[in-house]
């Protein structure tokens, strides 16, 4: 890889930092579809979830007093259902096919995320579903957040209660996501030396966005962030488009 890769890659690892702080979500939906223009996606993937990882173990000892074990646990066993399918998915399909997927995955992402939708009388069978989904999105795309930020935006969590609950699930998936990686033989040098580089970024970020909160309209920035994301998502499919 060269200079401008690294640099790149960076940059990209430091915003979408500081956006997961800020909100408990969005590193894998930002940093994914972007960082596949500069290294390829399975690099990207198992990059973007060493991390996050680190990331999210950070703000889960941040928010550990939160009470959250319950719903937590739903998402993290239901998960485990759609990991290995996930993988597979990484391993067999092709590149080009995924990023498409990612991007469409995406904006249907923003796309729900901007509605109001009130699901708190829904069954807990619903909470499993989505966690299924995003078993199979965290091995295959390394963006996992969304049908989990659906399902908690639509029972209608606190901003305390819903970072909590993300961080906790996110740092258990990807802990055994890397695992996974580990024994499909995913986890490269090139990807070692990657994280290695990217994870000192990640925590200026990380720092930086957990300041901010306090300074920030969540209303008004959470439009900023779907434009980002809806970016992003057209950013994922004219790259599967127009690469070769």
């Amino acid at each position: 890889m060269s200079l401008a890769q690294y640099i790149a890659v960076a940059a990209i690892v430091f915003g979408a930092a500081i956006i997961q702080a800020l909100f408990g979500f969005g590193f894998g939906l930002i940093s994914v579809p972007l960082m596949i223009f500069f290294v390829d996606l399975p690099i990207a993937v198992v990059t973007a979830t060493a991390v996050s990882t680190v990331s999210c173990s950070i703000q889960w000892y941040e928010s550990r007093a939160v009470s959250a074990r319950k719903v937590s646990q739903r998402l993290v066993l239901s998960a485990l259902v759609g990991m290995p399918f996930g993988l597979w998915l990484l391993i067999n399909i092709d590149e080009r096919l995924m990023k498409a997927f990612l991007g469409v995955f995406v904006l249907v992402g923003v796309f729900l995320s901007s509605r109001e939708f009130d699901l708190r009388r829904l069954p807990l069978a619903f909470d499993y579903s989505m966690g299924v989904i995003a078993g199979i999105l965290s091995t295959s795309t390394s963006t996992n957040g969304p049908p989990m930020v659906f399902l908690l935006h639509a029972r209608h969590y606190s901003p305390e209660n819903f970072r909590a609950v993300l961080n906790r699930v996110f740092t258990i998936l990807n802990l055994l996501t890397l695992i996974m990686f580990a024994f499909a033989g995913k986890i490269t040098p090139e990807v070692f030396k990657l994280a290695c580089l990217a994870i000192p970024v990640m925590g200026g970020g990380v720092w930086l966005g957990i300041r901010l909160r306090s300074f920030v309209n969540p209303d008004h920035f959470r439009n900023l962030v779907l434009v980002l994301l809806f970016a992003t998502g057209l950013s994922a499919i004219a790259n599967a488009i127009f690469s070769q």
